[in-house]
């Protein structure tokens, strides 16, 4: 009998710790948002984030400090409370909507001063007032990690992931201590699918950088990443093809590829979704992208159209997610600007449980719930105005890129600016390796790449063109680019 009892506990102990160790492999492994297969995971389910861009400013009442929705959005908050309350309404309309995911922009992206090298964080007093605070000691990044996380709380609560946005700096060692201090504070976090390290590099990325040094610095950060928080995703935001002269997406050592096209000139974006499509090598999802509607000048409805054929344009070619620019519109001074927003300034909503949000969601909503499109390269469109988005025909450029054994290569970029840099069109290889770059004013400047291939770049006087077809034309001949070797 006292056998019997013994043989009883010792199977209850290893049933009890087996049952354990299986809880702590599903915790661990599973819960951590992932990618298998190229596809978005969580929980061992498959992801499909459909994220908004949501913008979350620090604010201050002289002793504490907190995330608020930024004064942008409409109000500011003097309490932390109320801050907090209003982020937990908003998220809760944003999961409503159809969306599944935030990008949250601004409370992960310390100024960096690049004489000094040290990281500052901006808060707001009240409308007229803001102060600045220094990240130059552990409590001071205690606090700071303590407010971000309070923030993540509240999308978690509201049933949101979170992509978390940082402001990195090349060779500042501050910079490079941010990253790792982040990435432990932060270490397995369920919250956070993923942390994007750097946006829109064409703008921001100053100064400019030859391809094998952006390789290194993002290896540098990703290292640093992964030394803290093993599984940890990654990304970064390019603009677009045009990131492809340096920021090249295939030679990004990040888990996917976050892209920013904007409708510049006519169906740009579905163009750029179809190149994203058919020469990115790794996972990639549309990590912004809009047009403006206020109902007057540009109706709802194009703007809802147009959220709807580059959500379809963005899974048929082969992306894994989709996300808007941004969550309501602001006042910041110019149109194109203002009215990107999914909700508007005007009215008031209730959210499911009761909860009042200052605005009203605008038609495009309808466009974000329910998605379930499958990959399917039938579907994925090459528009007509492929090879020249606005088809114009004042001046014109051609030529041919090679590789180092004269073979063609397909899907290479050739830019042209116009003589003070201030303007410029781009233009796609075809399989025969040609281009032909239109454009509305004469070129000046031009440069070209492939992925994963050499950038070369000219200059050209428009005098020493020859009409063509009734068109300016200067012929560049056989541009040879050379494979790139990164090591």
């Amino acid at each position: 009998m006292i056998m019997k009892k013994i043989y009883l506990t010792l199977f209850f102990i290893l049933f009890i710790g087996s049952a354990y160790l299986a809880y702590l492999r599903l915790e661990f492994t599973h819960s951590l948002p992932k990618l298998n297969n190229n596809k978005f995971e969580v929980n061992g389910t498959p992801f499909t984030p459909m994220v908004l861009n949501y913008i979350v400013s620090w604010q201050t009442n002289g002793k504490d400090y907190w995330g608020s929705p930024t004064a942008d959005y409409g109000k500011l908050y003097t309490n932390k409370q109320e801050a907090h309350n209003a982020l937990l309404s908003e998220f809760e309309l944003i999961k409503e909507l159809g969306f599944n995911t935030v990008r949250i922009v601004g409370i992960g992206e310390p100024f960096i001063d690049k004489e000094l090298g040290t990281l500052t964080f901006r808060l707001k007093i009240n409308e007229a007032k803001d102060t600045l605070i220094n990240l130059d000691n552990t409590i001071i990044y205690k606090n700071y990690f303590n407010s971000i996380d309070e923030v993540l709380k509240i999308a978690s609560q509201s049933g949101l992931k979170v992509i978390l946005l940082t402001k990195l700096s090349f060779g500042h060692v501050s910079s490079s201590n941010f990253l790792e201090k982040i990435t432990t504070r932060f270490k397995n976090n369920k919250t956070i699918l993923a942390l994007d390290l750097f946006n829109e590099p064409l703008y921001f990325g100053v100064p400019e950088k030859e391809k094998k040094e952006v390789y290194a610095i993002v290896s540098a950060w990703n290292n640093i990443v992964k030394s803290n928080d093993v599984k940890r995703l990654t990304t970064i935001g390019l603009v677009g093809v045009r990131e492809v002269f340096r920021w090249d997406p295939n030679i990004l050592p990040v888990d996917f590829i976050s892209y920013h096209p904007y409708e510049y000139e006519p169906e740009q974006v579905r163009n750029e979704i179809y190149w994203f499509g058919k020469y990115t090598k790794k996972p990639w999802i549309i990590g912004e992208t809009a047009i403006p509607a206020d109902n007057d000048s540009i109706p709802y409805e194009k703007q809802a159209q147009f959220a709807k054929k580059t959500i379809q344009q963005t899974f048929y070619c082969g992306g894994i997610g989709y996300s808007w620019w941004q969550y309501k519109d602001v006042e910041w001074g110019f149109y194109h600007a203002n009215f990107m927003g999914i909700i508007n300034r005007n009215g008031e909503t209730k959210t499911s449980t009761g909860k009042t949000i200052n605005g009203t969601p605008k038609p495009i909503i309808k466009q974000f719930k329910n998605i379930n499109i499958k990959a399917n390269s039938d579907s994925c469109l090459c528009l007509n105005n492929y090879y020249n988005y606005s088809e114009s025909d004042s001046f014109r450029i051609v030529g041919v890129i090679i590789d180092q054994k004269n073979n063609p290569i397909e899907g290479g970029v050739v830019l042209g600016w116009n003589e003070d840099w201030t303007h410029s069109y781009h233009t796609i290889t075809k399989k025969d390796g040609s281009f032909e770059l239109l454009g509305s004013y004469p070129f000046y400047h031009w440069i070209a790449s492939a992925t994963e291939y050499t950038t070369i770049r000219g200059d050209l006087s428009p005098d020493s063109a020859s009409i063509h077809n009734k068109m300016p034309t200067i012929n560049l001949g056989k541009l040879k680019i050379k494979k790139l070797d990164l090591y």
